[in-house]
């Protein structure tokens, strides 16, 4: 079907025709000959007919263009997401040349979130945050970056018990923590005893957590979506371990930062001269009530070497199950490696309360493209570097607890 314009213009083309053929006469003071009526009419039947068509055009555009209407945009973010290719990025940066396109523009967009050079590809904050994509754009495949963030998520335990995330900040972050104040019924005219609040504070600064990947030339000839996924996929679970393994270990990792078993006022409680490890559990569990409360996001992180004694233990004389539908007596409970990763030891773990944790991402990610180390074997490193840091708030919302299945 041709546009309402096309049939305006074929309709003003035949009516001028008509006129013509109007003037010509008058121009002789005479009728229309037999032969001009004849076209005349003609005409005239075409004529109409181009307006019906044109007004049938109208109609269709005009639907059209309500259809738009009513169609969400697709954003900035789901745009650059879309489009945006890692292994572009890579061959341009290892062919020599400079990067070009989207993906020049958002390296300059990461070169501005970190307010310096950035050496490599640079991946600024609207690629590597988890973005909805819209219904209607669902035909959008999934990019390498949103594939790493989403990747990185579901293998971290650190996202599911509920650390509280402060995003992407800019430099240094400082939070002032508040604690020992009192406070106490008197009489109508007593006076108030000093409540002995003391302000602490808890200093996230970038801490780097590094991995690399080597891609073969045959795969980055592909330049499809679903390989540079596969690619991110993987780094981000290994880089997923690492963080784990410093946030829940049983003691710091080295260049990390400090676990919450490590850190100051963590407490600890008398465990059984037996295995007795249901008692432990609701042991710990009386610890924070006595020393912190429950009203925050409590959970048990265990050892494996946990799972088979906890999944056979019971509360009450073997009636009650111990933990059921991922829950330990009550609680979420999950289970890591990370506990005796570090330590070696068995019946590691920690339960408190993890809003207590805070974490924060500093600037943007970057992929530095290597060429020449894995050069005789056809292949490309690709290192990532991402800036990070959590920190306890408060070390009395954990407790500890070691060697419970030994």
């Amino acid at each position: 079907m041709k546009n309402s314009k096309s049939y305006l213009e074929s309709r003003s083309e035949v009516v001028e025709s008509m006129e013509n053929l109007v003037n010509l006469a008058k121009s002789e003071e005479r009728d229309l000959t037999s032969d001009e009526q004849v076209t005349f009419d003609e005409l005239n039947v075409k004529a109409d007919d181009l307006s019906v068509q044109a007004e049938r055009s109208l109609k269709f555009e005009s639907l059209q263009k309500e259809k738009v209407k009513n169609t969400p945009k697709v954003s900035e973010e789901v745009r650059a997401n879309s489009n945006w290719s890692l292994f572009k990025a890579v061959n341009e940066i290892r062919n020599g040349g400079k990067l070009s396109g989207l993906e020049a523009e958002m390296h300059q967009e990461a070169e501005k979130e970190a307010r310096k050079g950035i050496d490599g590809i640079g991946i600024p904050t609207m690629l590597s945050e988890k973005r909805a994509i819209d219904q209607t754009n669902s035909a959008i495949a999934p990019t390498a970056v949103g594939a790493f963030v989403e990747s990185l998520q579901a293998a971290g335990l650190y996202s599911k018990v509920g650390v509280t995330d402060l995003g992407t900040v800019a430099a240094d972050t400082v939070l002032p923590i508040a604690g020992g104040s009192t406070v106490a019924w008197n009489t109508e005219v007593g006076a108030a005893a000093d409540g002995g609040a003391n302000f602490d504070k808890l200093t996230l600064t970038p801490q780097r957590v590094t991995g690399f990947a080597n891609l073969s030339n045959q795969i980055l000839a592909q330049n499809g979506p679903q390989a540079e996924a596969a690619v991110m996929n993987d780094m981000a679970r290994n880089m997923a371990v690492q963080i784990d393994a410093a946030m829940f270990g049983s003691s710091d990792v080295t260049n990390a930062p400090g676990s919450i078993a490590g850190t100051s006022g963590v407490l600890t409680f008398t465990e059984a001269a037996s295995v007795d490890v249901a008692g432990d559990m609701l042991e710990a569990i009386q610890t924070i009530a006595n020393n912190h409360g429950l009203d925050g996001n409590n959970a048990f992180v265990n050892s494996w070497e946990l799972y088979s004694v906890i999944k056979a233990a019971a509360q009450v004389g073997s009636v009650y199950p111990l933990y059921v539908d991922d829950l330990l007596a009550g609680y979420p409970g999950y289970f890591s490696s990370a506990p005796t990763s570090i330590a070696g030891t068995s019946g590691d773990g920690i339960f408190g309360d993890f809003s207590r944790v805070y974490m924060a991402q500093f600037g943007p990610m970057s992929i530095q493209v290597d060429p020449f180390t894995r050069a005789v074997n056809g292949e490309v490193r690709l290192i990532l570097n991402n800036y990070m840091d959590f920190g306890v708030a408060s070390g009395a919302s954990f407790v500890k607890y070691t060697a419970l299945s030994a």
